[in-house]
């Protein structure tokens, strides 16, 4: 096998954000007042979900995880350069529910830094968002309010300050203009009816996340780099169950045990009773196709998975896009030689593709 195709990273000097500073991308944002770190606001869109993000370096950005977990693509349209980019999620953790996007940041936009300040009870703060998308305001809103209390959970605190759905993944603020926070949501009552109440997880505990992310050199294109499959041990595309690219038709048989149902002049031969389909050519299977529950990759993703399992495997795909599959179209993601086919809400993979990855990446490109 050739070098697997490769996945993105971020490319973000986390030196520079553990020492609580962000590069001024366009304005010094530790001397701006809660106003106007407006201009460091991006709307989150996933296609399912919108949510609320915020510059944090020329080639990042954070958010609430639950914002974007899952998602097949993220877009970013940042208000102050008016510009939608695309984004690839690097860090989603959920158990502080901080996700870290690599986008390149337009001129224009402000980045915000996180501060070593640990809000208390009574202390003021500022919250910008998007509350139910663009419906109030086609511009980012602000909040203001006040930390209630330590929150709930550790690394937490709450806070008495209006927000809405579409808030979520925006900038908790103090009076100079410094992150404290991030929004998480709000707090709901036994009966799911809103308290007024919300939370946010302090920017110590995202500095820490942030700082566990390794930097990579080089410097951000309009997309985020890459790194090797191989190098952190994935091996999507090469096989799917006993079976391998590259293996003789008597090979594959034998790794079934039994002998095919049919055969195709196009160069499909199928095992019917395996839901298995595998395609020859010069004697040595090139594509494996599968619908079967008991066959997967050697990381565990089979039919059934999420794509929360994808993404805690595999990371984001390389690519999305609608793809065919014996037959019907379905959203298919690609990994490195890998097309995972998926239907239904949540997503669940629906079938499995393994093919050379050179092949791959000349259908699907990033």
């Amino acid at each position: 096998m050739k070098p697997l195709a490769l996945i993105t990273t971020a490319l973000i000097t986390i030196a520079v954000l553990a020492a609580g500073m962000a590069p001024g991308h366009a304005q010094d944002a530790r001397r701006a007042p809660p106003l106007e770190a407006k201009r460091a606001l991006a709307m989150v869109d996933t296609g399912g979900a919108v949510g609320t993000a915020f510059a944090v370096s020329a080639t990042a950005a954070l958010t609430a995880c639950h914002v974007v977990r899952g998602a097949a693509a993220i877009q970013l349209h940042f208000w102050a350069a008016d510009r939608r980019l695309p984004g690839r999620l690097v860090l989603c953790n959920e158990r502080h529910d901080v996700a870290l996007i690599a986008v390149a940041v337009p001129d224009g936009t402000t980045t915000l830094p996180l501060s070593d300040a640990h809000p208390a009870p009574g202390d003021r703060v500022w919250v910008w968002g998007y509350p139910l998308a663009t419906r109030i305001s086609p511009e980012p809103s602000l909040s203001q309010g006040v930390v209630s209390a330590r929150g709930a959970t550790a690394g937490t605190v709450a806070l008495d300050v209006s927000a809405g759905p579409g808030s979520s993944g925006g900038p908790v603020l103090n009076d100079e203009g410094q992150v404290v926070g991030i929004l998480l949501g709000g707090w709901h009552a036994g009966s799911g009816a809103p308290t007024g109440f919300t939370h946010a997880v302090l920017a110590g505990v995202v500095r820490s996340l942030i700082a566990g992310v390794e930097p990579p050199s080089g410097s951000v294109p309009a997309a985020a780099s890459t790194t090797s499959l191989r190098e952190i041990g994935i091996r999507p595309g090469e096989g799917i169950g006993p079976l391998r690219l590259g293996m003789t038709a008597a090979e594959v048989r034998a790794a079934i045990g039994v002998p095919p149902t049919r055969r195709y002049e196009s160069g499909w031969v199928e095992w019917e009773a395996r839901r298995l389909w595998v395609y020859f050519h010069n004697g040595r299977a090139v594509m494996i196709d599968t619908d079967d529950p008991s066959l997967g990759t050697a990381e565990g993703i089979k039919v059934g998975s999420t794509d929360s399992d994808l993404i805690k495997v595999y990371g984001m795909p390389a690519c999305s896009s609608v793809r065919e599959f014996r037959g019907r179209a379905y959203l298919g993601w690609y990994y490195g030689g890998l097309f995972v086919f998926l239907n239904g809400s949540p997503r669940q993979v629906f079938g499995l593709r393994v093919l050379p990855a050179e092949a791959a990446q000349a259908v699907c490109r990033p």
